[in-house]
């Protein structure tokens, strides 16, 4: 199975790789930046790169760039279940049979930006939200030398905090409100069954203990347990990034006072994607005691869906816990115990991680 290798902090790689080639790719956004290294076919009549919401071209496909040289043009396009958008044709082709060639991808607000032995030819308009791509998918008659991505990450942090002052990032909700009105309770008197089996124990596969956190963990497995460095304060954050399964059912970011589902959680994110009769649902709570306490649910938007990338960020405050998703205010929650009991985050469900970091 292919895979990129993570060289640095925010930089990926793959070298020498087959064609047809396929690789899951960490959280995209905005600064991200791909490079194609390759070599055309003596007789390439053409070939493309997928940003895929799958493994393949049988998923969405949100850019498509396809250079036809056998035609004299280069077509970029969408798929939006099993429909190809509009052509965007680009009269002049800036490859040749059998020679090297260098394509970069780079990724803004707007779109994509190609450019081709640096030289741009051609910006590509966001049809379909950059979230969903979770895939490179590279076909045709080429071979490929290297595969590069930059993250837009430094050093393991985002470019672009949610919490720090930002115009409309609240969109008009008073901070220090939660959303929603009076929650409902659990029902439960007991922890909500997942079936996901226990979080590894002290020292298990896919536990972080403390004192070896040293910078983002990346593609750690699930469940995962990860000890809070330092503990929690005012002002600490945590940075979630992964991929929500293809059959997701649900998922849950944890704040635990200990590195197991026994203790006690500070704050129970529970993302329902299409759990029983529940679709698109992110429920808050606390535990204490054994005891579930009421539920929290409303929120602004949605930001998960099957195959799609996620970036979490959770920022402690002394009496609550904001919680942002790719970059959006997402809902605040006002703790029921101390903030300064928190010290694991566990994450459990139908999720596969690409990065969990502490700030």
């Amino acid at each position: 199975m292919a895979y990129l290798e993570q060289r640095g902090p925010g930089f990926y790689e793959s070298s020498h790789v087959s064609v047809p080639y396929s690789v899951q790719l960490p959280g995209l956004q905005p600064g991200s930046e791909i490079v194609v290294e390759g070599k055309t076919n003596d007789h390439c009549k053409g070939f493309s790169v997928n940003f895929c919401a799958g493994p393949n071209m049988d998923s969405d496909v949100v850019f498509h760039y396809n250079p036809r040289l056998e035609h004299g043009r280069v077509v970029s396009n969408d798929k939006q279940r099993g429909n190809w958008g509009p052509e965007e044709i680009d009269a002049h082709v800036p490859f040749q049979r059998d020679q090297n060639f260098e394509i970069r991808f780079k990724i803004s607000q707007h779109g994509y930006e190609v450019i081709v032995h640096n030289s741009p030819v051609h910006n590509f308009k966001h049809r379909l939200a950059i979230e969903r791509v979770s895939h490179l998918f590279i076909t045709g008659d080429i071979s490929v030398k290297k595969v590069q991505l930059t993250t837009g990450q430094s050093f393991g942090y985002s470019q672009y905090n949610p919490y720090q002052p930002q115009p409309g990032v609240y969109g008009g909700q008073p901070q220090g409100a939660a959303y929603g009105s009076q929650p409902q309770p659990y029902g439960y008197s007991q922890p909500p069954q997942y079936g996901y089996g226990a979080p590894p124990q002290s020292g298990g596969y896919g536990y972080n203990p403390a004192g070896q956190s040293g910078g983002p963990i990346v593609n750690p497995p699930v469940p995962f347990t990860g000890a809070i460095p330092g503990g929690m304060y005012p002002g600490k954050m945590i940075f979630v990034s992964g991929v929500v399964n293809p059959n997701a059912q649900r998922f849950s970011i944890n704040l635990v006072t200990g590195n197991t589902e026994n203790h006690d959680f500070g704050l129970h994110m529970d993302v329902r994607i299409a759990f029983g009769s529940e679709r698109n649902v992110i429920v808050r709570t606390n535990k204490k005691g054994g005891a579930w306490g009421p539920e929290e649910r409303q929120a602004p938007f949605f930001p998960f869906a099957p195959n799609g990338n996620f970036d979490v960020t959770i920022l402690a405050e002394q009496n609550s816990i904001k919680v942002a998703a790719n970059n959006q205010h997402l809902f605040e929650f006002h703790l029921r115990s101390p903030l300064q009991e928190i010290n694991h985050v566990l994450v459990m469900g139908d999720v596969r991680l690409t990065q969990v970091r502490f700030q």
